[in-house]
């Protein structure tokens, strides 16, 4: 496959591997949490109980209403907690910030934490800082990668391939560390609003997903990885093909060397001195002795060439 043909292909997967990597990065839908309110309605029409035990928490905690996870925010696509301080965010849903990891750290959320809150807090920390990283890289690689094809610049692609390559390893560094966050949230820290201190009904009404955010980041992580490899090969076909390209132009050469026999012989044959055309008198031997033996100094003998 030749390099322009590889270099289209890898620049499509780039270009979309990027924006989906951006599109993944700045939207709220890395988790989802769906809750069925409506069964907890019914349950406390129908128990005394359970309606006072929840009335003063089920429309302010987060865990009873469906929601989905960002790396910045928490969103609620159809009810919104009283009292929560949402605000619309840019694609329209109603959302609150993780103010739980924000520098410089809230004293009057962290002051009683435990250490595996605190160390949850480093790793999305660690989460949003791998993926910024990797976005830097990307850039690079649209500035490197538009320059290297304009100008079919076989060291820009290299260095193109080896940036989407940085860019891969760090993207999916922040997917591995986000999966250590949501194993923390849900399998380790007993606080109040993580998984752990849930009633066990409300685990049974909540349905937790992945969500689109998460899929495509992934996604974009195989088609950048897809185009590192592809800017490589690209790299090594353009290598061929300007090997190719010499070869050619130095080949009329090589071929007139060989076949051009009057370049390796820079005097006719019979012309070297002392060796004149027969049967011219050679000048190491005198004219009389020449003709002596035939006009020749090797004379000329009768059934050997000899003459007498």
């Amino acid at each position: 496959m030749s390099s322009p043909v590889i270099l289209s292909i890898s620049t499509v997967f780039a270009l979309v591997g990027i924006v989906l990597a951006a599109i993944a990065f700045s939207t709220d839908n890395w988790s989802e949490y769906n809750v069925d309110r409506e069964l907890i309605f019914l349950n406390m029409r129908n128990n005394a109980s359970f309606r006072e035990s929840m009335t003063p928490v089920i429309n302010k905690t987060f865990q009873y209403f469906d929601r989905t996870y960002g790396l910045f925010r928490v969103c609620f696509p159809v009810n919104v907690p009283d009292e929560s301080g949402s605000y619309r965010s840019p694609f329209g849903s109603n959302c609150v910030n993780i103010r739980d990891y924000q520098i410089p750290e809230d004293e009057t959320i962290t002051r009683n934490w435990s250490k595996d809150q605190r160390t949850r807090m480093h790793l999305m920390r660690t989460t949003v800082a791998f993926y910024i990283v990797g976005l830097f890289f990307l850039g690079l690689c649209l500035l490197t990668g538009i320059i290297g094809c304009w100008r079919r610049h076989a060291g820009l692609i290299l260095a193109t391939g080896i940036l989407l390559l940085f860019a891969t390893l760090f993207l999916a560094a922040a997917m591995a560390v986000w999966h250590g966050v949501d194993y923390m949230s849900r399998e380790v820290i007993r606080a109040d609003g993580f998984e752990l201190t849930w009633q066990p009904w409300l685990k049974i009404l909540t349905v937790i997903n992945y969500g689109w955010s998460y899929i495509i980041s992934w996604v974009a992580i195989g088609l950048i990885l897809i185009a590192s490899l592809l800017m490589l090969a690209a790299y090594r076909s353009m290598k061929e093909e300007e090997a190719d390209e010499i070869e050619k132009k130095a080949a009329p050469y090589m071929m007139s060397s060989y076949y051009d026999k009057t370049a390796l012989m820079p005097y006719a044959y019979g012309s070297y001195p002392g060796y004149g055309a027969y049967p011219a008198a050679n000048p190491y031997y005198p004219a009389p002795y020449a003709s002596q033996y035939g006009g020749s100094q090797y004379g000329s003998y009768a059934g050997y060439g000899y003459a007498r």
